[in-house]
């Protein structure tokens, strides 16, 4: 019995002693693998924060374009009435009775006329170059720098 175990030990622990050798060969592959595998992601996210920091001139000037467009819009709604005499109506809203939010009469809207020399103030024109101001200062601070 003792000659069995004598020449079967070795074998069994040679045995073992491979699959450990194997199991961590193994591991340090995939180990090496997964490293591969984080710096080619890493590389392309660097690419990916290079491309965004480099904005193409047509894009840039696309921006300016938009922004000069409206900015124009803006500017001829307010000066159209004079340069071109067109008579200018303002909304007025004349509040209809209520009692406890149920509406008893509607609102009606009426619009009156305003006299040459006068200057209006438009909400969109303000709603107009708040949107610019935003979006302007929504692209600088997306770009990070």
């Amino acid at each position: 019995m003792i000659a069995f175990l004598t020449n079967v030990a070795p074998i069994a622990l040679g045995f073992v002693a491979k699959l450990f050798a194997l199991k961590s060969q193994a591991s340090q592959e995939q180990q090496k693998l997964m490293i591969q595998s984080l710096q080619v992601r890493n590389d392309s996210i660097n690419m990916a924060r290079d491309r965004a920091d480099k904005e193409s001139p047509m894009a840039a000037l696309n921006r300016r374009v938009i922004i000069f467009v409206i900015l124009a819009l803006i500017i001829f709604t307010q000066v159209a009435p004079v340069f071109f005499n067109v008579p200018t109506v303002i909304p007025t809203v004349i509040e209809g009775a209520s009692i406890l939010g149920f509406e008893l009469t509607p609102d009606t809207i009426e619009y009156v006329t305003v006299q040459a020399g006068a200057v209006l103030k438009f909400d969109e024109v303000f709603a107009w170059a708040t949107m610019i101001i935003e979006f302007y200062f929504g692209a600088q601070l997306a770009k990070g720098k």
